[in-house]
């Protein structure tokens, strides 16, 4: 059985995280928009991540920021090697106690082509808006 934790993302992390970005979100920026355009290298706000581990390897990350009423998940990505071992729903169902532990819902954003919509209505979140390029999802299921 595999050991999952979350640790918090540390000053070295960049290169990993930036590869790790682009590695799970390339072809679906690629199919929505054409090409793929990878984050400024400024805009990654460490203190929001948080790294999957796996027996002790990096296997992904999770980026959450609180808003006013709710927090926002900005990033959700498991690692090609690492995907469909449960991972993602660990980091996901972490996030959802944290969230309901403070009483406020969860929400987030995935692209229209990403498949990952599946993904998140198994684990409990509803669609609350749709745009051309994005389904925005909500843990609050008013």
């Amino acid at each position: 059985m595999t050991k999952i934790t979350l640790r918090p993302a540390i000053a070295g992390d960049e290169p990993y995280l930036h590869w790790l970005e682009e590695a799970c979100m390339r072809d679906y920026a690629i199919a929505l928009w054409g090409d793929w355009r990878p984050r400024p290298v400024d805009a990654l706000i460490l203190s929001e991540h948080r790294l999957m581990v796996a027996d002790g390897e990096d296997a992904g990350c999770v980026s959450v920021t609180r808003r006013g009423d709710h927090l926002w998940v900005n990033k959700l990505y498991v690692a090609p090697k690492h995907q469909k071992r449960g991972h993602g729903a660990f980091a996901l169902r972490q996030v959802l106690a944290e969230a309901a532990s403070i009483g406020l819902p969860l929400r987030l954003s995935v692209l229209t082509t990403n498949p990952a919509v599946a993904f998140y209505r198994r684990e409990g979140l509803v669609i609350y808006e749709e745009t051309a390029e994005r389904r925005f999802m909500t843990s609050d299921a008013r």
